[in-house]
């Protein structure tokens, strides 16, 4: 039996004793019916005494009952009921963000949210690689810049991710409420593996092949970047090293770059050309190696000369709000 039948229960007694009160007082009065209300005699100090007193007393004795049963019995069981509530109301949630998801996000990110692609909004007849939702648990766990997973699905969801052929869902700009936006969330959360494995296809390729695969669609085949004069650039990659060390540059391939505005850069060490799968260090330095390998001479001297890495703070904060 849950609360809600409880508490009717309580209810319907209660009811039931105060029209039998109201019935009983009733009668009584029907007897000196003809004489006007005003105008009859008050009660003798006997009356209130005792029998008015004991009839109040008495009241106030199945009131005092009343609540010292429904109160504990409310408070007992209010924790199930709001349980209840919650668990029917999020999975109400999940199967309309499936059916949503399905409707706005199942051509670019595959069934299940197992990872796609799409058009490229850079070149017509290539394609952007549209990563796998099914494993955002696992890729970004131990991201220095996601601290909360859930707000960060919502917000990448509903804003967009400038730069890349995600467009924002929510509103203004997009079709869907924020109720709408959370439903697809919470399907997506739902619907999580464990673990994601190590992007082997990633491990015959040189830095270059990487680089080309991955980063040439934003920052340009020669390294020269992108503006889409959104506000959003790909900045050039060129003289790389003249802004940021070797340190620097693991840590924002590895976490991305992401404001509250959105994702500017997706942290790569998830392999975005590779569904649900990481690219090791070892596959993000060869990026870096091929970088050093394309800076002038000019900036390679001053990177001798450069101070040591930054520490995990500065890594950290430039990670979180810098270009790459």
């Amino acid at each position: 039996m849950d609360a809600t039948t409880i508490t009717i229960g309580i209810i319907a007694v209660a009811a039931v004793i105060v029209l039998a009160v109201i019935v009983a007082n009733a009668r009584r009065e029907r007897r000196g019916a003809e004489v006007p209300v005003g105008m009859r005699p008050g009660y003798s100090d006997e009356q209130l005494e005792r029998t008015v007193l004991e009839r109040w007393m008495l009241v106030g004795v199945v009131l005092a009952l009343f609540f010292a049963v429904f109160f504990p019995i409310y408070w007992i069981t209010e924790h199930n009921r709001l349980t209840a509530q919650t668990e029917e109301r999020f999975v109400s949630q999940v199967v309309r963000g499936e059916a949503l998801y399905n409707e706005a996000c199942l051509e670019c990110h595959g069934a299940g949210g197992a990872g796609g692609a799409t058009s490229s909004p850079y070149d017509p007849d290539a394609t952007w690689p549209a990563p796998a939702l099914n494993n955002i648990d696992a890729r970004y766990e131990d991201n220095p810049n996601i601290e909360d997973i859930e707000e960060f699905v919502f917000e990448t969801t509903a804003q967009g991710r400038p730069g890349t052929p995600m467009p924002p869902w929510g509103a203004p700009e997009g079709p869907f409420t924020d109720d709408e936006v959370e439903a697809i969330t919470l399907w997506i959360l739902a619907n999580q593996v464990d673990e994601v494995d190590e992007a082997e296809a990633a491990a015959d390729l040189s830095g270059e092949e990487l680089y080309q695969a991955n980063c040439a669609q934003c920052h340009g085949a020669e390294l020269e970047g992108w503006d889409s004069g959104e506000g959003h650039p790909a900045p050039p990659l060129d003289r790389v090293f003249a802004r940021h060390s070797e340190e620097t540059m693991l840590g924002i391939l590895r976490n991305g770059i992401y404001v509250p505005t959105g994702a500017i850069m997706p942290p790569w060490q998830e392999g975005y050309m590779y569904p649900g799968a990481r690219f090791t260090d070892d596959a993000l330095e060869r990026i870096i190696d091929y970088l050093r390998e394309q800076q002038p001479a000019d900036v390679l001297d001053d990177d001798e000369d450069a101070p040591d890495d930054e520490d995990d703070e500065t890594l950290e904060a430039r990670a979180s709000g810098t270009s790459g």
